[in-house]
């Protein structure tokens, strides 16, 4: 147990059971928002953080957190995964300076760390932790180490979630949005869940599933093509590879389960967050030598007001034609890439037009 200088309390749930903890705040444990005056304020949900051996990205992560006016008065739970049996001396080392970031400092009002002894994998870890936070509490905001939220996303989350919370049929509230054109609405709908930083709550993540070999017979009954945003996606390729043994992942088993659900996940017309993982540290984010996600714009304030149950077109659009071009980018089909080579066959490989 650690106090801060600011004191503020952190709670290591390894060493719950030696002394006592005392929180530094009061956490509002109800499960509706709090009316005061004319202002609406929304319950704060606990934020859940998974990290690994990737320090310089859980400081960024956890930075962008702090500088969230909300995240003062939010509980703040980390899963912070063990080392492999067969993890190299250099990643043990990696390991030991993300725990000690960790207790830097008191990155939110309250802090609850659980380390694990052994490697649990991404996939376990996010399942079970998730589970864990959001019977607890009824609602949960999602984050891995990768993620580098904007000044605004905490609010956003919130008051999606408070919005949302008794529409059955909304799933997941999402913080990433790929490029969108001005005139879209603010916010919209679409079948696809995202892991980008993410936030749900308890109604609706006991639908998860995790069989992928049901999930996959399915949403081969409902659809493919359909699950694949009219073709356009990878999603039931992913998950098959899940009933395959080649892939253990997670979120495309949310998503499976959400689409079996006729459920919809929240998305807003800009970003509230950026995805900085994409350098090839990560379990299932690899580099792909592109900055895409990097340079997507980060908004400071989402307009939230309630939109239709349905589908937004123009959400699905940008989608559709965000996966089209991921996979030009990664089959090297781009108009750019077919010039580069058509290049290097003339020139020899003497220049790189890239």
């Amino acid at each position: 147990m650690l106090r801060s200088t600011e004191g503020f309390w952190i709670k290591d749930f390894n060493r719950e059971l030696r002394g006592h903890f005392r929180a530094g705040i009061v956490f509002n444990a109800h499960r509706q928002p709090v009316k005061s005056g004319k202002n609406y304020v929304p319950l704060l949900a606990p934020i859940v953080l998974f990290v690994h051996a990737r320090p310089d990205h859980t400081r960024r992560t956890l930075e962008a957190l702090a500088r969230n006016s909300e995240s003062r008065e939010s509980l703040l739970y980390i899963f912070a995964d063990g080392a492999a049996p067969s993890a190299s001396v250099e990643t043990r080392a990696k390991i030991s300076q993300v725990r000690a970031i960790l207790r830097e400092k008191p990155w939110c009002g309250e802090v609850r760390i659980t380390e694990s002894e052994t490697n649990r994998g991404l996939a376990d870890s996010i399942v079970g932790g998730v589970t864990e936070v959001v019977r607890r509490h009824g609602r949960v905001i999602v984050l891995e180490d990768d993620i580098e939220l904007g000044h605004g996303a905490l609010s956003y989350f919130n008051r999606a979630l408070s919005l949302y919370e008794n529409d059955d049929r909304v799933m997941q509230v999402s913080g990433f949005m790929v490029k969108m054109p001005p005139w879209a609405a603010p916010t919209g709908f679409l079948r696809m869940t995202t892991s980008w930083g993410w936030a749900t709550w308890d109604r609706a993540w006991n639908h998860y599933d995790g069989d992928s070999v049901e999930l996959l017979k399915q949403v081969e009954a409902r659809g493919r093509d359909v699950f694949d945003l009219d073709g356009a996606s990878f999603h039931f390729e992913e998950l098959s590879r899940n009933v395959r043994g080649e892939l253990k992942t997670w979120a495309v088993k949310w998503y499976a389960s959400v689409f079996l659900s006729d459920g919809l996940c929240l998305y807003p017309k800009k970003s509230v967050l950026r995805n900085i993982g994409f350098d090839g540290s990560g379990e299932n984010c690899e580099s792909d030598g592109s900055n895409y996600f990097t340079k997507l714009p980060v908004a400071r304030n989402i307009r939230l007001h309630r939109r239709p149950l349905v589908e937004a077109p123009f959400y699905l659009k940008a989608m559709r034609k965000s996966f089209q071009y991921r996979l030009q980018v990664w089959t090297g089909t781009r108009f750019r890439d077919r010039l580069a080579k058509k290049w290097r066959a003339v020139t020899g490989g003497m220049w790189n037009c890239e």
